[in-house]
């Protein structure tokens, strides 16, 4: 207020981008007033979470402490999770989370102590955001269960609305331990790696159907540290913490848009989770039917191998919910992977539209060769017992439209064929198409997509009519009679059947 300049919130010495210049701290402040400045911002806080790490139906609010869950509409089924934006790679510091409200949801098949479910902990940066899963994140959950690397153990009982969990992390013991409402539960971990010196560990909530709060300051807190020896995140020492490293776009005009293209179990999540791997602080977020299915958990077990019968269902049930995802990702500057096979011209162009405001938009057509595509169909009925009809296989092959910049993209990539190769293998893929549907006219009409799971008695999930388990599936074309030029054969009577 002395000098007319208006103070930033955050520590002053730490790398954020609310920090003064030093020009201007070293020579117009002073001394005296750089002290003033420094005592003022310190009290500010700057320890948040991250909302440029974390599931896009994660809603953290203004504050940066707040966060709630998207539950209706479907997502109430999917798990979503926040990192924060500072990690310690030192000494013994602990956050707490109050779960705030368990939202009322229309789950009907599933058990009400697994409807709203809170896990929190801590995970190192630029790994999976379920927390827990993995061997670089460790959880308490509100069933009583703490999680490291995909193993479920017993801890601390249960904990839900109301309850206030304190996460404890000291690095000097390599342990990890919480309180519940002020009560210390006892150590959790013992096997904080010591690479995680090099990385930090960060706050990590992993959530369900709840409404959470956090606090990083021992100014509010809601109850005292186990002991004196402990600390609360945002009082520790610069040299002690670490900025999240994930990117962080200004704005939309800075955000980048990858859409793939190309036909079913041709490669694009492979491809996509390379591109990922390769380009870790891009921190994309993956937008398809798959990656909705993943956020569907439960006791961390995917549905597709805990609930088999139900596969195909929610499998259906991930539209509406994607769809809903990519509205929110077209106005939310983060990077994004939207994958879908988008071999449709008109359907290209309408989802590029949503993110027509990105600074980059790049199409990513994935074509193979017969011979690659038949061996990558095989492995992904072998290992995931996914299926695709053989009529909309065809559906598609016949609608495959090479994709132009005038699509709605700033940028054209095609990482497998050469270009010119693949707009020709692509003109072959769609006269292939063609002919089959003129050799089985009428084939795939009549499907009807299923009611939502939670407007449905849950008696009547999960039961298959014997017509659905017979109904012909794309088997590859070596073992379902591919003909060249002639589009994927159903198998065993020539060509005039059909699907």
């Amino acid at each position: 207020q002395e000098c007319g300049l208006r103070v930033p919130v955050g520590p002053l010495s730490r790398a954020s981008p609310v920090a003064l210049p030093r020009f201007i701290r070293r020579k117009v402040l002073g001394p005296r007033l750089l002290a003033l400045v420094a005592c003022a911002s310190m009290s500010e806080p700057w320890m948040f979470l991250d909302p440029y790490d974390s599931h896009l139906d994660a809603r953290v609010q203004r504050d940066g402490l707040t966060v709630e869950s998207l539950h209706s509409d479907g997502f109430q089924y999917l798990w979503k999770a926040v990192r924060a934006n500072y990690g310690i790679t030192k000494g013994v510091y602990m956050y707490e989370v109050k779960v705030l409200e368990n939202p009322q949801v229309q789950m009907p098949e599933t058990k009400p102590q697994n409807q709203n479910i809170l896990r929190c902990g801590f995970s190192q940066p630029l790994t999976s955001l379920f927390l827990g899963d993995t061997a670089e994140g460790w959880g308490w959950g509100g069933t009583g269960k703490k999680s490291h690397n995909n193993n479920f153990t017993d801890y601390g009982g249960a904990f839900g609305a109301g309850d206030v969990i304190g996460c404890i992390l000291d690095m000097d013991q390599s342990t990890i331990s919480f309180t519940k409402n002020g009560q210390f539960m006892g150590v959790a971990f013992d096997n904080v790696p010591v690479a995680a010196a090099q990385t930090g560990l960060f706050p990590h909530l992993l959530m369900k159907n709840v409404n959470c709060k956090v606090n990083f300051r021992r100014e509010s807190k809601w109850f005292d540290p186990p002991g004196p020896q402990v600390k609360f995140f945002e009082e520790a020492l610069e040299e002690e913490c670490l900025a999240n490293p994930v990117e962080h776009p200004e704005s939309l005009q800075k955000a980048e848009f990858i859409l793939l293209c190309g036909l079913p179990a041709c490669g694009k999540t492979y491809w996509a989770q390379r591109h990922m791997e390769a380009n870790p602080t891009k921190n994309y977020v993956l937008l398809g039917t798959n990656a909705v299915i993943d956020q569907m958990k439960v006791m961390n077990v995917n549905r597709q191998r805990n609930y088999e019968e139900r596969w195909q269902e929610l499998i259906s049930q991930a539209t509406p919910i994607f769809n809903k995802l990519v509205e929110i990702a077209g106005k939310t500057p983060r990077n994004i992977i939207l994958d879908q096979t988008n071999v449709y011209k008109n359907a290209r162009r309408r989802k590029a539209a949503a993110f027509k405001d990105f600074g980059t938009r790049i199409c990513t057509t994935i074509v193979n060769d017969e011979d690659t595509l038949a061996f990558r169909t095989e492995k992904r009925e072998r290992e995931e017992g996914k299926f695709v009809p053989v009529e909309a296989v065809n559906e598609m092959r016949a609608n495959f439209a090479p994709p132009e910049l005038s699509d709605g993209f700033t940028q054209l990539e095609f990482p497998e064929l050469p270009e010119q190769e693949a707009m020709q293998m692509i003109n072959t893929i769609r006269n292939g198409g063609m002919d089959w549907k003129r050799r089985n006219p009428g084939a795939g009409k009549g499907n009807q997509p299923k009611p939502r799971l939670e407007s449905r008695d849950a008696s009547s999930i999960g039961r298959w009519q014997g017509k659905d388990e017979k109904r012909e599936r794309s088997r590859s074309p070596r073992g379902r009679g591919w003909q060249s030029g002639g589009g994927w054969h159903s198998g065993g009577g020539g060509g005039g059947g059909g699907g």
